[in-house]
Protein backbone atom coordinates (compact mmCIF):
# COMPACT_ATOMS: atom_id res chain seq x y z
CA UNK A 1 0.00 0.00 0.00
CA UNK A 2 1.37 3.30 -1.03
CA UNK A 3 1.89 6.50 1.74
CA UNK A 4 -0.42 7.89 0.46
CA UNK A 5 -3.67 5.57 0.91
CA UNK A 6 -1.77 4.70 4.38
CA UNK A 7 -2.20 7.92 5.30
CA UNK A 8 -5.53 8.44 3.82
CA UNK A 9 -7.13 5.64 5.59
CA UNK A 10 -5.28 7.06 8.92
CA UNK A 11 -7.17 10.35 8.44
CA UNK A 12 -10.32 8.57 7.68
CA UNK A 13 -10.10 6.27 10.13
CA UNK A 14 -9.25 8.78 13.01
CA UNK A 15 -12.02 11.47 11.63
CA UNK A 16 -14.59 8.39 11.88
CA UNK A 17 -13.41 8.06 15.97
CA UNK A 18 -14.19 11.77 16.33
CA UNK A 19 -17.49 11.62 14.80
CA UNK A 20 -18.45 8.74 17.05
CA UNK A 21 -17.21 10.44 20.23
CA UNK A 22 -19.28 13.39 19.35
CA UNK A 23 -22.46 11.36 18.87
CA UNK A 24 -21.58 9.72 21.80
CA UNK A 25 -21.25 12.59 24.04
CA UNK A 26 -24.40 14.26 22.08
CA UNK A 27 -26.36 11.50 22.65
CA UNK A 28 -25.17 11.13 26.74
CA UNK A 29 -25.81 14.32 27.47
CA UNK A 30 -29.32 14.63 26.30
CA UNK A 31 -30.34 11.22 28.16
CA UNK A 32 -28.70 13.32 31.23
CA UNK A 33 -30.58 16.42 30.44
CA UNK A 34 -33.57 14.35 29.76
CA UNK A 35 -33.35 12.54 32.97
CA UNK A 36 -32.58 15.28 34.87
CA UNK A 37 -35.58 17.40 33.84
CA UNK A 38 -37.57 14.29 33.86
CA UNK A 39 -36.64 13.72 37.81
CA UNK A 40 -35.00 10.86 37.44
CA UNK A 41 -31.67 9.68 39.54
CA UNK A 42 -29.73 9.82 36.63
CA UNK A 43 -26.30 10.30 38.44
CA UNK A 44 -26.51 6.76 40.79
CA UNK A 45 -24.31 3.89 39.46
CA UNK A 46 -27.22 1.44 38.85
CA UNK A 47 -28.57 3.98 36.09
CA UNK A 48 -25.87 6.11 34.84
CA UNK A 49 -23.99 2.06 33.72
CA UNK A 50 -27.20 1.64 31.43
CA UNK A 51 -27.29 5.21 30.14
CA UNK A 52 -23.66 4.96 29.19
CA UNK A 53 -24.23 2.10 27.55
CA UNK A 54 -27.38 3.27 25.34
CA UNK A 55 -26.31 5.83 23.14
CA UNK A 56 -23.28 3.29 21.37
CA UNK A 57 -25.68 1.62 18.97
CA UNK A 58 -26.73 4.61 18.19
CA UNK A 59 -23.60 6.42 17.69
CA UNK A 60 -22.53 3.30 15.14
CA UNK A 61 -25.57 3.70 13.08
CA UNK A 62 -25.37 7.45 12.91
CA UNK A 63 -21.74 7.28 11.98
CA UNK A 64 -22.68 4.88 9.45
CA UNK A 65 -25.49 7.15 7.96
CA UNK A 66 -23.24 10.37 8.21
CA UNK A 67 -20.84 8.57 6.19
CA UNK A 68 -22.90 7.47 3.46
CA UNK A 69 -24.52 10.62 2.97
CA UNK A 70 -21.79 12.46 3.05
CA UNK A 71 -19.50 10.98 0.63
CA UNK A 72 -23.58 10.86 -1.61
CA UNK A 73 -23.45 14.53 -1.21
CA UNK A 74 -19.73 15.42 -1.49
CA UNK A 75 -19.93 13.85 -5.06
CA UNK A 76 -22.59 15.18 -6.12
CA UNK A 77 -21.44 18.49 -4.65
CA UNK A 78 -17.96 18.11 -6.29
CA UNK A 79 -19.52 16.64 -9.35
CA UNK A 80 -18.20 13.06 -8.92
CA UNK A 81 -20.55 10.28 -10.61
CA UNK A 82 -20.66 6.36 -9.35
CA UNK A 83 -21.20 5.65 -12.96
CA UNK A 84 -18.07 2.81 -13.58
CA UNK A 85 -15.67 3.51 -15.92
CA UNK A 86 -16.28 1.11 -18.85
CA UNK A 87 -13.10 -0.99 -20.14
CA UNK A 88 -11.97 1.62 -23.00
CA UNK A 89 -12.16 4.25 -20.52
CA UNK A 90 -9.85 2.67 -18.12
CA UNK A 91 -7.86 2.04 -21.43
CA UNK A 92 -7.41 5.65 -22.13
CA UNK A 93 -4.28 6.46 -20.10
CA UNK A 94 -2.32 2.88 -21.34
CA UNK A 95 -3.57 4.41 -25.15
CA UNK A 96 -2.05 7.94 -24.10
CA UNK A 97 1.28 6.30 -22.85
CA UNK A 98 1.69 3.82 -26.03
CA UNK A 99 1.36 7.34 -28.12
CA UNK A 100 3.67 9.46 -26.03
CA UNK A 101 6.57 6.46 -26.64
CA UNK A 102 5.31 6.45 -29.80
CA UNK A 103 6.34 9.46 -30.66
CA UNK A 104 9.37 9.71 -28.83
CA UNK A 105 10.42 6.65 -30.76
CA UNK A 106 10.16 4.24 -28.38
CA UNK A 107 8.50 1.70 -30.07
CA UNK A 108 9.43 -1.55 -27.85
CA UNK A 109 7.73 0.42 -25.37
CA UNK A 110 4.74 1.53 -26.95
CA UNK A 111 3.75 -2.10 -27.77
CA UNK A 112 4.34 -3.36 -24.83
CA UNK A 113 1.81 -0.75 -23.35
CA UNK A 114 -0.18 -1.16 -26.14
CA UNK A 115 -0.39 -5.07 -26.04
CA UNK A 116 -1.47 -5.32 -22.51
CA UNK A 117 -4.37 -2.76 -23.17
CA UNK A 118 -5.12 -5.14 -25.83
CA UNK A 119 -5.16 -8.33 -23.45
CA UNK A 120 -7.92 -6.32 -21.67
CA UNK A 121 -10.08 -5.82 -24.75
CA UNK A 122 -8.67 -7.64 -27.87
CA UNK A 123 -10.99 -5.41 -29.88
CA UNK A 124 -10.58 -1.98 -28.91
CA UNK A 125 -10.16 0.02 -32.64
CA UNK A 126 -8.41 2.52 -31.20
CA UNK A 127 -5.93 0.29 -29.83
CA UNK A 128 -5.28 -1.75 -32.37
CA UNK A 129 -5.04 1.52 -35.21
CA UNK A 130 -1.79 2.09 -32.52
CA UNK A 131 -0.44 -1.01 -32.91
CA UNK A 132 -0.65 -1.23 -36.50
CA UNK A 133 1.13 2.28 -36.63
CA UNK A 134 3.56 1.01 -33.74
CA UNK A 135 4.09 -2.30 -36.24
CA UNK A 136 4.66 -0.63 -39.75
CA UNK A 137 6.83 2.74 -38.44
CA UNK A 138 8.29 0.93 -35.59
CA UNK A 139 9.96 -2.22 -36.72
CA UNK A 140 8.32 -2.46 -40.47
CA UNK A 141 6.06 -5.62 -39.68
CA UNK A 142 3.62 -4.98 -42.61
CA UNK A 143 1.63 -8.14 -41.96
CA UNK A 144 0.98 -7.13 -38.38
CA UNK A 145 -0.23 -4.06 -39.32
CA UNK A 146 -2.37 -4.99 -41.74
CA UNK A 147 -4.11 -7.72 -40.10
CA UNK A 148 -4.42 -5.03 -37.16
CA UNK A 149 -6.08 -2.54 -39.40
CA UNK A 150 -8.55 -5.31 -40.94
CA UNK A 151 -9.90 -6.08 -37.24
CA UNK A 152 -10.43 -2.09 -37.36
CA UNK A 153 -12.10 -2.11 -40.07
CA UNK A 154 -14.21 -5.01 -39.25
CA UNK A 155 -14.86 -3.63 -35.98
CA UNK A 156 -16.19 0.21 -36.69
CA UNK A 157 -18.83 0.82 -39.08
CA UNK A 158 -18.16 2.20 -42.47
CA UNK A 159 -19.62 5.50 -42.09
CA UNK A 160 -17.17 5.95 -38.84
CA UNK A 161 -13.60 8.40 -38.90
CA UNK A 162 -11.36 6.20 -37.65
CA UNK A 163 -12.72 3.32 -39.92
CA UNK A 164 -11.61 5.44 -43.12
CA UNK A 165 -8.09 6.20 -41.39
CA UNK A 166 -7.51 2.71 -40.96
CA UNK A 167 -8.52 2.33 -44.85
CA UNK A 168 -6.61 5.19 -45.42
CA UNK A 169 -3.79 3.96 -43.61
CA UNK A 170 -3.61 0.15 -44.76
CA UNK A 171 -3.44 1.55 -48.65
CA UNK A 172 -0.31 3.85 -47.59
CA UNK A 173 1.12 0.81 -45.96
CA UNK A 174 0.08 -1.24 -49.13
CA UNK A 175 1.79 1.25 -51.97
CA UNK A 176 4.90 1.40 -49.77
CA UNK A 177 7.83 -0.79 -50.05
CA UNK A 178 9.12 -0.37 -46.90
CA UNK A 179 8.20 2.45 -43.88
CA UNK A 180 10.11 5.42 -44.35
CA UNK A 181 13.32 5.52 -41.50
CA UNK A 182 11.82 2.16 -39.44
CA UNK A 183 12.45 2.99 -36.06
CA UNK A 184 12.69 6.36 -35.60
CA UNK A 185 8.96 7.29 -36.13
CA UNK A 186 8.79 7.70 -39.97
CA UNK A 187 5.29 7.88 -40.70
CA UNK A 188 3.92 9.10 -37.58
CA UNK A 189 5.15 13.03 -38.93
CA UNK A 190 4.37 12.73 -42.08
CA UNK A 191 1.04 10.59 -42.17
CA UNK A 192 -2.31 12.59 -42.02
CA UNK A 193 -5.29 10.79 -41.90
CA UNK A 194 -7.46 11.78 -44.91
CA UNK A 195 -11.07 12.30 -43.50
CA UNK A 196 -13.58 11.18 -47.36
Amino acid sequence: MSEIKITRKRERDQARIIRFLMWYGVLLGALVIIGGWSGFPVFTLKLFLPLAIIPIPFCILSDYVVERLGSGFGGVLSGWSSRRLTTRESLAADLEKARYSRRGGRFKEALTIINGALEKDPKFPDALFLKAQILWEGFGNREGAQGCLKKVMQVVPRHETLHRWALNYYNEITKMEKPPFPGKGGLSKCYTPEIH
